[in-house]
């Protein structure tokens, strides 16, 4: 297995990414929904992987996960796909340090993304997991495992409280109006 991991494609990863100042900064809830459009809580139902070159920077690998459920923002059901930089595609590999565990998009699990679009990174990829892993948190039994301070979902809370307080910020970074 070929793997991509040399500074300087890790340099160009994070230039590329639209969150790339959130790869590596700690991002309340409040931050976390000013930058993203959606919040699904639900079930990994897909994962992929799509390679691409990029002039001047080499080549990338988008891992795309696709997430059924609730949209924490507007209530309704939503299917997304989201992409992260780094992955596996056809045997080659590409490590990215801010990039999710495998264990967290594993296919079956319940998990809570954020998102938000994003343009240029490959024909396929419309949308990031904002923040790359501080941007995808597990749930279990309706209890959503925060990763500590620094992130979005620092403690573990119910999806209905995690909702409310999504709500809440929705209020904020629509400056007071609901």
């Amino acid at each position: 297995m070929k793997t991509l991991r040399f500074p300087a494609l890790l340099l160009a990863a994070a230039a590329l990414t639209a969150g790339a100042d959130a790869c590596i900064k700690a991002l309340t809830l409040d931050e976390m929904v000013a930058k993203t459009d959606a919040a699904v809580v639900g079930e990994v139902t897909s994962v992929r992987s799509v390679k691409s070159h990029v002039e001047g920077h080499g080549d990338f690998i988008y891992t795309l996960v696709t997430v059924e459920g609730e949209d924490l923002y507007s209530g309704e059901t939503r299917s997304i796909e989201t992409a992260f930089v780094g992955g596996t595609y056809e045997g080659e590999s590409m490590l990215v340090t801010s990039m999710p565990s495998p264990s967290e998009y594993r296919i079956g699990n319940e998990v809570v993304v954020f998102s938000a679009p994003v343009e240029d990174w490959h024909p396929e990829v419309g949308r990031s997991l904002y923040a790359a892993m501080g941007g995808i948190f597990r749930v279990h039994n309706g209890v959503v495992f925060g990763k500590g301070e620094g992130f979005a979902v620092e403690g573990n809370q119910r999806v209905e409280l995690l909702r409310e307080n999504i709500q809440a910020a929705l209020v904020a970074k629509r400056g007071g109006k609901q």
